[in-house]
């Protein structure tokens, strides 16, 4: 409650019964509750209203009419049953209860522990696996059938097959289908069956009855032979509410042996249905197809026109051709003679002016000519100027004012007189010639 609502909410009755309940579906799984039947109620929708209680405790129980095709005896106070229930509250009344799923004779515990086991052994297994399940064939040759010759669900399984499919031959493989040791002979019938091989598709079959008639059905014999079987294998033990290990490793599991019967082959009448279905439906299709055709001879019988009337249409359409081809012709002539009057004009107005271009040549030439000798007199001073320039800057020039230039034995310049060491030869050029000299001392100018 502390994690759903604050502790300063206040709520209402119906806020906390129904949150009670949702916490208890939540949190609790389905369980396996014994105890003694008191205050059996069977109301008048068919739900039965009842407490469970031992020495010290009891909780009120609902089992709906649904589920109570399931039990196998009658229910009334003071037996003691076992219960796969749900807990629940009832929120109307606050009442806390339990939904059962299913009821059973207390006692019956161990053999429902055992089926469990062997469930969880098989399945891990892979026995129960859904993609090794064999597809089943829609018009079995032949139709095998294990069960007991005496049974009441072989009778049913003849009859339906009968009226399904009467031409399809029935063997039966005897076996019992109850007490000790009825598993491992409904193994051998599935063996054999696997071994001859001469049906399509076999059916395992018996009529309902309590958890101990069926149990052989949950032998290891019997689901080991089912899971080797070469042939398809359509499970129908007892009732529909009935399950057995049989059902699990089956190709298909029906509810009832009828309903096996009715899956193992494709009725007759429902063949004929389907034929009569394609057929309809291939007769329409047929149909439509010659009126789409039919549609389109009428638009093309539309279409067609008698020669005589056609070329009648082709020469009007000529006429009416021509007449526009000359019409065309007449204003194309007419618009390239006025291009032809237009350019002529412009021709003779563009005609040269011989005596008028040659004055305006011999202006251009002296034009020309002026600026010509003002460009060279200008580039002239300024390249003096340049020359003089350079003069100046000519090293030539400067040594021949008594400066000289001293290079070390590579003819590197020497800039500073740290890049000289005492006796080192040094090359000094003058404005007339070079001299070799020696290094005797060094002397520096303070910075």
């Amino acid at each position: 409650m502390s994690e759903l609502y604050s502790q300063s909410e206040v709520l209402s009755v119906s806020q906390v019964t129904r949150t009670i309940k949702s916490l208890i579906e939540r949190h609790f799984p389905e369980i396996w509750v014994r105890g003694e039947i008191s205050n059996f109620v069977r109301a008048a929708s068919g739900h039965c209203y009842f407490s469970l209680k031992d020495d010290s405790s009891q909780a009120r129980c609902v089992l709906f009419r649904s589920r109570m095709v399931a039990a196998d005896f009658e229910i009334a106070n003071g037996i003691e049953v076992e219960l796969l229930a749900t807990p629940s509250m009832f929120e109307k009344r606050g009442e806390f209860q339990l939904i059962a799923q299913s009821i059973r004779k207390s006692g019956l515990g161990r053999l429902f522990a055992l089926y469990e086991e062997q469930k969880r052994k098989f399945s891990a297994e892979g026995l129960f696996d859904a993609s090794k399940k064999k597809p089943l064939p829609r018009f079995p040759r032949k139709i095998g059938v294990v069960t007991s010759k005496d049974a009441a669900a072989l009778r049913d399984v003849c009859k339906t097959l009968a009226d399904r499919a009467p031409g399809v031959p029935v063997i039966i493989y005897h076996s019992p289908v109850q007490g000790v040791g009825a598993g491992k002979k409904l193994a051998d019938a599935v063996s054999l069956a696997g071994e001859r091989l001469e049906v399509d598709v076999l059916i395992i079959c018996r009529g309902g009855g309590s958890l101990e008639d069926l149990w052989e059905f949950n032998s290891e014999e019997l689901v080991r032979a089912i899971a080797g079987c070469p042939i398809p294998v359509v499970s129908g033990v007892g009732h529909e509410t009935d399950t057995t290990l049989v059902d699990f490793v089956s190709d298909y599991r029906a509810p009832t042996p009828t309903a096996a019967a009715s899956a193992a082959v494709y009725s007759v009448n429902d063949v004929n249905l389907e034929l009569q279905r394609l057929l309809g439906g291939l007769v329409k299709k047929v149909k439509g197809k010659i009126d789409v055709r039919q549609q389109h001879l009428d638009y093309l019988n539309r279409r067609l026109i008698h020669p005589g009337k056609r070329n009648a249409l082709y020469g009007v359409e000529l006429n009416r051709l021509a007449t526009r081809m000359n019409g065309l012709v007449h204003r194309l002539l007419r618009r390239q003679e006025f291009r032809v009057t237009t350019a002529g004009v412009k021709l003779r107005r563009a005609r040269p002016d011989g005596a008028r271009s040659l004055e305006l040549i011999q202006d251009w030439q002296k034009r020309i000519h002026r600026g010509m000798v003002a460009t060279l007199n200008q580039f002239q001073g300024r390249l003096s100027g340049l020359n003089s320039s350079l003069s100046h800057l000519d090293p030539e020039h400067v040594l021949s004012r008594g400066y000289a230039i001293v290079r070390n034995k590579k003819g590197d310049i020497l800039r500073s007189t740290k890049l000289i060491a005492i006796d080192d030869q040094v090359t000094v050029q003058l404005h007339d010639g070079e001299l070799e000299a020696w290094v005797a001392a060094k002397r520096s100018r303070a910075s």
